[in-house]
Order: structure tokens, then sequence, then C-alpha cells
């Protein structure tokens, strides 16, 4: 007799619970703080977005199941992922985007300013640990993690901030969590200011304002506001498309290419463009970010779901893709290695994501189903294999690659 979704889920969480020793990592030579992993092939890596995840996971878990043992268990871990990333900030406000415990900054973001830094989700885990009681305000102000928080935002701002929009661009395209993506990954440098990176900066910034007005400091929680307000405004202008109904990853590489011609002289000289960005109409998973955070209108969301996510486009047997299946460049089977293939497998994080903000935008029946689809994927892994992948293909439903995965797909374990 198959079990319902009910019991798989049961079953799910319980494995969580009982494989995610693995995960936990104890401090090393470069990480003076044990700290959680991915697991799988990033076994013995510390990664910026993938810990906030799994820890926002884990601790959701141990409330849900009422496992004090567990969550007292892993709260060493989670507390040291956090510390260990503050002290390793940069004299810039810089933060890595990946320890081990031999190698403190793989991608020389600390040192090469034309570098891209951590993804900004520092200021969100932070807060995570406080709302969940495992980190007091006393431990922050001791440690001035408050500030660090506050010097890395401003890091974003003075590498990164695209001045004409108001968004922020990645300065390379690796290290940017979606690794293929197309809007940036390939492109040209300091050219994709990509709607991930500003809405999980946005994100940030909220988490900070909140983190900030605990803390007692209005100057601070102003101005949060001004740099939230910005963002918000700068991807409702120039993110939205009204006629693909979906917010894209903008290319702000607009400029007044000027040359002498031997007969009329300065070429363009009066062509400036007017314009300072143009959108990059790739139809991804990102797409649906803005509306995770809020910043989307529900007229928005309404005309979004209804254009796009549908069976020839972002919606699959098995979940949501990473890339809609109508883009030239979708290959959600091919094993890329690194980076990671986001060209249309269905990731969990994606598929999390989308279940939260169907629901946020009060789409039950749908958050519902894709909550079944994804529960069933991951118990038939675990049923036949014994284990999770890092992604799987939308038209078998076969993981692909990255076995022994662990990382965001402990969210599933929410997903009830």
């Amino acid at each position: 007799m198959s079990l319902s979704c009910t019991g798989k889920h049961a079953a799910l969480t319980a494995f969580i619970r009982q494989t995610f020793d693995g995960s936990l990592k104890e401090a090393g030579e470069c990480l003076r703080h044990p700290y959680i992993s991915p697991g799988g092939p990033y076994a013995l890596s510390l990664w910026d977005w993938d810990s906030f995840w799994t820890v926002k996971a884990i601790i959701g878990i141990s409330q849900k199941c009422g496992d004090e043992a567990f969550l007292q268990k892993i709260i060493p871990y989670a507390k040291g992922t956090f510390w260990n990333f503050l002290e390793h900030q940069g004299y810039d406000g810089a933060l890595p985007i990946m320890l081990t415990g031999t190698v403190e900054d793989a991608f020389s973001s600390l040192a090469v300013k034309e570098n891209n830094m951590a993804k900004p989700f520092i200021a969100q885990y932070g807060k995570m640990l406080l709302d969940n009681g495992l980190l007091s305000l006393d431990e922050i102000t001791a440690a001035g993690a408050a500030d660090k928080i506050l010097k890395f935002h401003n890091c974003y701002d003075e590498r990164y901030l695209h001045e004409n929009t108001g968004l922020v661009f990645w300065a390379k395209d690796w290290g940017i969590g979606v690794d293929d993506d197309p809007t940036t990954w390939g492109r040209p440098d300091k050219s994709s200011a990509n709607v991930f990176l500003n809405t999980f900066l946005y994100l940030d910034f909220l988490a900070a304002k909140e983190l900030f007005a605990k803390l007692d400091r209005p100057e601070i929680v102003a101005g949060y506001e001004s740099k939230i307000q910005r963002l918000h405004d700068a991807m409702q202008k120039y993110c939205w498309d009204e006629r693909e109904k979906a917010f894209f990853t903008v290319d702000i590489q607009c400029n007044q290419n000027l040359a002498y011609n031997r007969m009329w002289g300065v070429m363009n000289e009066f062509l400036s463009p007017f314009w300072h960005c143009l959108k990059l109409k790739v139809l991804s998973w990102t797409t649906i970010l803005p509306f995770y955070a809020g910043i989307g209108t529900q007229e928005q969301f309404k005309a979004f779901f209804r254009e796009n996510m549908v069976p020839e486009r972002l919606y699959s047997t098995y979940g949501v893709r990473s890339l809609s299946a109508d883009e030239p460049m979708y290959a959600p089977e091919v094993v890329r290695g690194n980076p990671s293939n986001w060209l249309g497998p269905v990731w969990m994080i994606t598929n999390f994501i989308c279940w939260e903000t169907f629901k946020k935008y009060g789409y039950q029946q749908e958050a519902d189903k894709l909550a079944d689809t994804i529960i069933d994927l991951l118990y038939q892994d675990m049923d036949a294999n014994g284990c999770h992948h890092e992604y799987y293909s939308p038209e078998s439903g076969q993981g692909i690659c990255g076995n022994n995965f662990m990382s965001w797909n402990a969210l599933a374990g929410l997903m009830l």
C-alpha cells in the first residue's frame, strides 16, 4: 500500500533528522567554529546562501517535530556558521563566498574588489538565529556583528551600485549561486544587474533594518529605509516587464560609444542612450523572486502566474523548472559539473520559494499541489536510492547529479 503525502512527509522528515549529522562539520584550521555544510560533493565547504536555507530548514523541522534535543545539537553549528563568515570579513566590509577548513577565501572576494563577494544573506541569517532564540542581542552587540553587517551592505553599494538605476550588479559571472544563469553567466563583467542579487539584497536590508531597530539605533534604521525603498522602486521600474508579465534581470552596460570619423568628426556625440538598461528576457525561476520578497503587486502576480506557471514554460510534472522549457538554452538533463546545471532541472530551493510565494499571494491550492509533488519526488529518490540528489529532471523525475546532497533539500521538511 502506498504512503499518503503525510506519510511520505513524515518519512522524509525522519530521514533528514537521521542523516543530518553528515552536514555537521567541526572547526578547522581557517574556521574557528563548527559549521554546517551542504553535504554530498560539497561536504567540506561552507557556502553563503546554502547555509541560510539549510539552517532555516533544520530549525523549522525541529520545531515542527517538537524535537528539542535535535535543535540543541545543531545550535553550535548554526551559530558557528554565522561567526565564521563575520570573522573573515575584509577591510572594506567584503565577506567570502565560500570557506573551508584550509582555504579562507577561495574566490578572492576580500583581496580583489573587481570580484564578486558573498551573496547577501548574512543579515537574514543573524535575524533568523535571533528570532528563534539561538542568538541573543547581547551576543550580537559584544561581537560587533551588527556593525559588520552594516559594513558588508555598504561594501555592496561601494563596489557594485549602478548609479543610474539604483540596482546592484554582479562583477563577474562566477560565485553567483545560480551558476549558469544565462543572464549573467558567459556575459561581460559588470553588466548583469541580476534580479536574484537585487531581491536578496532587498531582503537582507529588511532584516538589517529590523536588527538595528531592536538595537535602538534609529539613524541606521532610517538609512536602511532609504536603501529598501531604492531597491523596491528600481526593480519595479527597470525589472518588471508588462508585456511578458515577469521581473527580469537587466543589462546595465548601455553606454555612449564615441568614435572619430575623418568625414563627420566625433560619431554619436549627440546620441547618448537615454535608457539606463535593457531587460534580458530569459524566463527562469528567478523571475518569481521579487514576488517572494513582496515587491510585486497582487495584480502582477496574477498575470505572472497565468502566463508563466504553465507546463510549456516553468511548471513541470515534477515541480517548477529552473528555466522555462521554451527557452533555447533549456537543457535540464545535461550534467554540467561546475557550474551546476540551472538550465531547467527541478531544484528544491526553487520549489520551496515558489511554494512560499504561492501562499503569500493567496494561491493555497497551487501551493498544496506543489508541496505534494516535491514530497513525492524526494520520497521516491530516498526510497529507491537511499539519498537525495542536488537536482532532478523535470521530464522524468530522476536525480541528475550530486547524490547525498542535503543543503536546502531539507526545506521539503517544511512543505506541508
